[in-house]
């Protein structure tokens, strides 16, 4: 941990914690917070776009310095391997996904990479600053060294220099990096992790939601089980928020629903001594009563319109 963080609070196992307490973004206003489990993958090279347009969900052509995308990374049965945001760069493109996915894409990638020009690398000495509560603008903008990349939900997060940390953490109340993945959670963005690589397909995520699939770019990796769920079917399983618990097993616990398995938790975090979550669940169901980890849970369906709620 550098120095400039050791000043503003510490990083643990459950991220980023500052030094004088964590107050509610939402009786805070403006609040900001430290992204130390997520990281940033750089892909340069003449070949860059060419190399991620084939192995990508996303249509890299629509990533600019203006307009970041969400898309994701699949093996040949559709299932994701990883899922980030995307920003173009200079010399190529920016991933922002968990840190523990980072070198698991890299090693996926490598095998493609071989036929292009292209380089992939963790970035170092840039970190990342995530704003909660704050009224979002253009998509994305870009001021010297600093990205801001503004999310639909009033938040936003800013990729810079590490030796900018002060100047972005001073003068604003600080709280835990567990209300940025709250208000995922919230919003129904959910990250693949070690544990859960490879085991869905984006649209059982609602990945097509967030715009993270393309689907009139040509092929990628996976595109065909991808397009067929799309064109010839409906998803048998949809993401379910998990409403506040006392307890919540790792993730990859079974969900039961009636005593039968019928998905995963598929992320938790704890929030104000609360657990909440999303599943991967197979139901139609609005509200669902169910159990994981012998405990009774309640599961509501992420809705992203009134239209989708009918």
């Amino acid at each position: 941990m550098s120095q400039t963080i050791a000043t503003f609070g510490q990083i643990t196992d459950q991220g980023f914690i500052p030094a004088n307490g964590s107050p509610s973004p939402s009786d805070q206003g403006e609040a900001r917070t430290v992204l130390s489990q997520f990281t940033l993958l750089q892909i340069d090279g003449p070949d860059s776009e060419k190399f991620l347009q084939g192995q990508l969900t996303c249509d890299m052509q629509s990533v600019t310095s203006e307009q970041w995308q969400a898309g994701a990374c699949c093996d040949a049965k559709g299932r994701m391997i990883a899922n980030f945001i995307a920003a173009r760069s200079d010399t190529g493109f920016i991933l922002r996904l968990p840190s523990f996915q980072a070198e698991v894409l890299v090693n996926h990638l490598k095998k493609y990479a071989v036929f292009f020009k292209a380089t992939m690398s963790v970035t170092e000495n840039l970190r990342i600053i995530g704003e909660l509560n704050t009224a979002s603008g253009d998509k994305s903008v870009r001021q010297g060294d600093v990205r801001q990349l503004n999310w639909p939900d009033g938040r936003c997060e800013y990729w810079l220099p590490d030796a900018l940390t002060d100047d972005y953490l001073s003068n604003y109340p600080l709280v835990s990096e567990s209300a940025w993945h709250a208000a995922d959670v919230s919003s129904g963005w959910l990250w693949v992790q070690p544990l859960s690589s490879a085991a869905w397909i984006p649209q059982y995520c609602d990945w097509q939601a967030h715009d993270g699939i393309s689907f009139s770019k040509g092929c990628y990796t996976g595109q065909e089980v991808v397009a067929r769920l799309q064109y010839l079917g409906k998803s048998k399983r949809h993401l379910y928020r998990v409403e506040p618990a006392t307890d919540l097993p790792d993730i990859m616990a079974d969900v039961l629903i009636n005593g039968k398995a019928k998905g995963e938790l598929a992320t938790r975090v704890c929030r104000d001594g609360k657990f909440i979550g999303l599943a991967v669940v197979s139901s139609d169901e609005e509200t669902l009563e169910g159990e994981c980890g012998d405990r009774k849970i309640t599961l509501r369906r992420v809705f992203y319109t009134e239209d989708e709620r009918g």
